[in-house]
């Protein structure tokens, strides 16, 4: 969607030194960066910002934008994770800050459309959990959002006002993040006091409408101390969805003290209010006449694809997604001497949510009549109507890295632990009836396929009592890696974590109470194997296992645990890969060929409200090239192209029982093809009499088409995005254009089982800004 970034106005002098080539004509007060070494120390916790080096600025200690936007040099940002995106060995795709500002960014969700093979699903589960619910490589990533390396528990549509960058390491992570992370893990970092003054300020206007404001503060207090202050107010109507606003503010804090010194301690609150109206989407609808079949084949496709009209929302006006998230966050690293290093991280969240939603479903009739050019009558599905949710989540990593030898060996190990603790309480919400005031969801109404109607007569939604959920787990984990130079050239990370999972669950039917409970543990190795020729190429080749266990996500989970004897699902990776920076480290290659097998594959049954236990194996093989850096001295561009081949191995029923009808297939949300470009041109270079810095840019987004479950019966057709910008920095203010999907095409972004959400069409933002 059109929006912003909070707080990123720029001088002419800075964007203009975002797009120069430093070893061809040097920006005025910028340091030329090293070139990327994979064996040099890693960047400190405070380097934010890919790309990026800590160095002179405009305030000592503040982290300096260069003008390469080669992000292989830069940090990973969190203690267990030590050294450069260029020497881990897994493919990590970065989305920097300079890209987040061009791009009008405003959600998280937006910013992930720049890495492929990353998918979006509406999300379900017993009054629909929504709110943000992501795919990597095909596999479910829903509790694997990550904030400055530590679990993000909640589910709610993420804005990115507070974020510096987002990074998403692909395969399995399970050694470095903890459970789950079979397709990868997603990690945003936030933006953190730096030494130095400065107050930054945006305003956007967009289509439908869209009005959006913001402010970036850092102010210097001490020698080595700084608070950071960062704030947006966001007022939005969806474009080409009936009735879908998301209107949302927030806050973040960031004090921080010992910045440039040995020991630095940051401490920030961030905040996020929302007020939304969940979007369902529209209903896939699968032809069975012969007729009907033969114009249109026998596959299930949205609505949308048959004629209805893109715009129809088939939620009522009683629907709602209100809620806040406060989160606490302690971030502390002191480097004891020359060989050690001690960080301990600490989050203390809590999220409250006030949800209710209608989910529209055309069954055989309504199909029937649709395609006979009759109006149909949509019933409403599975997941309704919502719940009140409280929830809250403690988690603690202390980790500690030593660098030191053993005879002629180099070592770097890591060894830490992490405790983490979610408790969950829930009230469901139930349709009312408006003249007897009981509960009866039957009551209310369907809806007309062709003309659906917003009016919530008839019913009211409110909390039952009588229908209750709790969930607690605590996660202890222990973890270790040691990665051993040979020599200069050649090296092995080796490492393990064990976790251990114990959850509980209780339901009350407005009688009796139901109890539940789970213990788990498993270990979670990895292994690679790494070359160095140069400081400027690494070859890898990395094998990791991780594990899905049995209600790890307590706080995004409708139905935590059920009376099926789950096993955890296993995941197993294998990829060779390479990473190269070249011209001087003005432009990042990257590359790898990979397989990730699942066993014993979960799925939820939207009817029966459970998770159940398929016994899928399933696999995905494929490969990924991604380029980012400066071409020519006014060109930069960042790509990447992913092909996933992915197939069910050995597919079950339900009940457990062989299910040879699903094997070979592949599997639900992995599209084959994913490509998505972005570049930009410094058009001053042309009009040197300019005062400022002119850039114009643009780039695509493609997705291939995707199946909505291991059937194969029902898919979703590509989506294709042409996105464009325009922006003039002079002196201390910015004005930028964007429009997206220039060409209006009819787009999808939120996939499951029978429904899809059709993306916006052509919109467009304006973005004023200042910087003093």
């Amino acid at each position: 969607m059109a929006g912003l970034t909070t707080g990123l106005a720029m001088t002419a002098g800075q964007a203009f030194a975002q797009t120069a080539v430093l070893d061809e004509i040097p920006v005025e007060g910028e340091t030329p960066p090293p070139a990327p070494s994979a064996r040099a120390p890693a960047t400190t916790g405070d380097a934010q910002g890919q790309g990026t080096v800590t160095g002179e600025g405009e305030g000592e200690g503040e982290p300096t934008t260069v003008s390469v936007p080669n992000v292989l040099p830069a940090s990973t940002g969190t203690g267990r994770l030590s050294g450069t995106v260029q020497d881990t060995p897994q493919i990590i795709n970065v989305i920097s800050q300079k890209q987040i500002q061009e791009q009008g960014v405003t959600t998280l969700e937006q910013a992930l459309t720049n890495v492929p093979g990353v998918t979006v699903r509406i999300g379900e589960g017993n009054g629909g959990m929504n709110g943000d619910q992501f795919q990597i490589r095909g596999f479910e990533a829903k509790g694997d959002i990550y904030v400055d390396g530590l679990r993000d528990f909640g589910t709610y549509v993420r804005d990115s006002f507070a974020y510096e960058d987002i990074q998403v390491f692909k395969g399995p992570s399970s050694e470095s993040f903890g459970v789950g992370t079979t397709g990868g893990a997603i990690n945003n970092r936030t933006k953190q006091a730096h030494l130095g003054d400065k107050y930054r300020f945006e305003a956007a206007f967009g289509t439908d409408p869209l009005i959006r404001g913001g402010f970036d503060i850092n102010k210097q207090i001490g020698d080595t101390t700084a608070i950071r202050v960062v704030g947006m107010g966001t007022d939005q109507d969806i474009a080409d969805r009936d009735h879908v606003f998301n209107d949302r503010y927030g806050a973040l804090v960031d004090f921080g003290t010992g910045i440039g010194t040995d020991t630095t301690w940051h401490l920030s609150y961030f905040y996020q209010h929302y007020d939304r109206m969940p979007d369902y989407g529209i209903p896939i609808i699968t032809p069975t006449d012969a007729d009907d079949i033969a114009a249109h084949g026998r596959l299930g496709q949205p609505a949308t694809e048959f004629g209805l009209d893109r715009s129809n929302f088939y939620g009522r006006e009683s629907d709602k997604d209100v809620g806040n998230v406060h989160t606490l966050t302690s971030r502390y690293e002191t480097e004891v001497n020359d060989w050690l290093t001690i960080n301990n991280d600490t989050r203390l969240a809590y999220y409250d949510r006030d949800f209710a939603t209608t989910v529209p479903s055309c069954d055989a009739t309504c199909v029937s009549n649709f395609f006979d050019g009759l109006d149909g009558t949509l019933t409403n599905g599975g997941g309704n109507p919502g719940y009140y949710q409280e929830s809250w989540g403690f988690q603690n990593i202390l980790s500690a890295k030593a660098d030191f030898h053993t005879g002629f060996l180099r070592h770097e190990a890591i060894v830490g632990l992490d405790y983490l603790y979610q408790d969950d309480d829930r009230i469901r919400n139930s349709v009312y009836d408006s003249a007897t005031d009981t509960p009866n969801n039957a009551s209310k109404p369907g809806q007309s396929i062709l003309d659906p109607s917003f009016d919530a007569s008839g019913y009211y939604i409110a909390r039952n009592h009588n229908d209750l959920k709790q969930s607690t787990s605590s996660n202890i984990g222990i973890f270790a890696s040691d990665r051993v130079w040979f020599n200069d050239q050649w090296s092995v990370l080796a490492g393990v974590r064990w976790d251990y999972f114990d959850v509980s669950y209780d339901t009350y039917n407005g009688t009796d109470w139901t109890h539940l409970d789970a213990q788990n543990d498993f270990f979670a190795p990895k292994a690679s194997l790494i070359w160095e020729p140069t400081q400027d190429q690494t070859y890898y080749f990395s094998w990791a296992r991780s594990a899905n266990v049995n209600g790890q996500y307590p706080t995004n989970n409708a139905n935590t645990l059920n009376a099926n004897d789950l096993q955890p699902e296993e995941n197993e990776s294998f990829e060779l890969g390479a990473k190269l920076s070249l011209w001087d480290g003005r432009l990042g290659l990257t590359g790898a060929i990979f397989q990730i097998e699942k066993e014993n594959a979960r799925y939820y049954d939207p009817v029966a409200e459970e998770t159940l236990a398929t016994g899928e194996k399933q696999r995905v093989r494929g490969f990924e090239i991604g380029v980012t850096g400066q071409i020519t001295r006014a060109w930069s561009v960042a790509a990447a192209y992913t092909y996933l081949d992915s197939e069910v191995l050995e597919g079950r029923t339900n009940t457990g029982a062989l299910n040879p009808d699903v094997v070979g297939n592949e599997i639900a949300n992995a599209p084959q093809n994913a490509f998505s470009l972005w570049t930009t041109y410094n058009m001053s270079e042309h009009f040197q009499q300019l005062p400022g810095t002119w850039l114009v840019g643009g780039g695509v987004t493609y997705r291939d088409e995707v199946f909505t479950s291991s059937a194969n019966t029902s898919v979703i057709p590509e989506t294709v995005s042409l996105d464009l910008m325009t922006s003039y920095a002079w002196d201390k203010y910015r004005i930028a254009l964007n429009a997206y999907n220039v060409t209006d095409e009819l787009n999808y972004s939120g996939v499951w089982g029978n429904r899809v959400v059709p993306s916006s069409g052509r919109t467009f933002t304006l973005t004023l800004g200042a910087e003093f």
